[in-house]
């Protein structure tokens, strides 16, 4: 059995930031850029995604505001924690400030371990002493670094994220063929 330990949020990341904390203006062919409306549980929903010039977008990738692969993005303001994932790899996209990002130490933690430890009640309920704002709140990152978590040793933490994500992957797949089969049954 694997010893527990405790480690504060900002320990166990190499960086806990956010995204841009102003919005360029909107172009209609450029690069994207995500506010907490376009996440949703695997990743960002192109749909209705704000589109930015190179030249913002350069800036905005200068200030930190792009995920690298392994980051764990998290919804902080509206419904925070509402969406949690990890950035499977690196793609042509910057985030404005609703999201967080945690890029975490991987000598301490795996980045879907600290994905699946964000999502569970119990986290969620510690949140709220992270937490301001009530007609909008959102999660406090000064002080959310301060956040204590309990997590087993690496070994370990890779046979738990290995096991949930094989799990999440069949549920994507198979609301995908939902999808599908929700699509031919329409035509």
């Amino acid at each position: 059995m694997s010893e527990w330990k405790e480690y504060k949020i900002g320990d166990m990341c190499v960086k806990v930031t956010d995204g841009a904390h102003n919005s360029p203006p909107e172009v209609t062919e450029g690069y994207p850029m995500f506010s907490v409306k376009d996440m949703d549980e695997n990743g960002f929903d192109f749909s209705d995604v704000k589109l930015i010039s190179r030249n913002d977008f350069d800036k905005l990738v200068k200030s930190d505001c792009k995920p690298l692969k392994n980051d764990v993005l998290i919804a902080k303001d509206g419904s925070y924690l509402k969406h949690v994932f990890v950035c499977k790899e690196e793609k042509e996209e910057v985030i404005l400030s609703s999201i967080a990002i945690l890029r975490p130490n991987i000598k301490i933690v795996n980045a879907f371990f600290l994905k699946y430890i964000l999502k569970t009640s119990s986290v969620k309920n510690m949140m709220e002493g992270f937490v301001s704002g009530s007609a909008l709140p959102r999660i406090v990152l000064k002080d959310f670094k301060k956040m204590v978590l309990q997590i087993p040793d690496l070994p370990t933490q890779h046979r738990i994220a290995s096991i949930l994500s094989a799990y999440d992957d069949l549920i994507e797949n198979n609301n995908r063929r939902i999808a599908l089969l929700e699509q031919m049954a329409e035509q």
